[in-house]
């Protein structure tokens, strides 16, 4: 069983990853602009050294919205380095770390101490953004009885319903964006802090 830590090496640096994107290029560069550090990330993630492994996809919405957020705080924080795996060239990693209902989420941050050591890892996106986005969901479908098949689980929607629904959970999502990068850097500081209260 390969470990994160034995691919650390052959991961892509940001920038790396950047020049080899073919979609959502503009954006992921645009969030990595918008993204805001404060002052306590830097006394949560500014005492050691830590790693952030990022398995993702340029096609992923999740990732051009919550990897830049990761890749600015590498900038802005010295102890802090991010070095990024395409998830499917790596699959065998991937598969380690599937959500409880068996899905395989994209993009996953995993995170490693100074001597590479695995601490946690953050699946998706933050599960208060999830939850949220879940409530929009159901609150756009409730506004909108009119679209078609509307009371259906999303993936049995009639495809104009669908892409009515991703239209405006995109636009929406965008708004949450300075919330939602607290929610991710408060969970993987969360993580760090948690994994080395359990060695301690």
């Amino acid at each position: 069983m390969v470990r994160a830590a034995e691919l650390w090496d052959e991961a892509m640096t940001p920038d790396e990853y950047l020049q080899q994107m073919t979609k959502n290029r503009e954006r992921f560069e645009a969030n990595i602009t918008r993204t805001r550090i404060m002052p306590g990330d830097w006394a949560a993630f500014g005492q050691e050294p830590l790693h952030i492994l990022v398995l993702t996809e340029d096609w992923c919405s999740d990732s051009a919205q919550f990897v830049p957020m990761v890749i600015r705080l590498s900038q802005l924080v010295p102890t802090v380095e991010v070095r990024i795996l395409r998830r499917d060239e790596h699959k065998d990693l991937a598969e380690q770390y599937q959500r409880k209902d068996g899905y395989q989420p994209i993009p996953v941050f995993i995170l490693l101490d100074a001597e590479f050591q695995e601490l946690g890892a953050l699946l998706e996106r933050p599960e208060r953004a999830t939850q949220e986005m879940t409530e929009e969901t159901r609150r756009f479908l409730a506004e909108h009885p009119d679209l078609p098949g509307a009371n259906r689980m999303i993936d049995r929607m009639p495809e104009e319903t669908r892409q009515a629904v991703k239209a405006h959970i995109a636009a929406w999502r965008d708004e949450q964006f300075d919330r939602w990068t607290r929610y991710l850097i408060e969970d993987l500081a969360e993580i760090a802090k948690s994994a080395k209260l359990r060695v301690a």
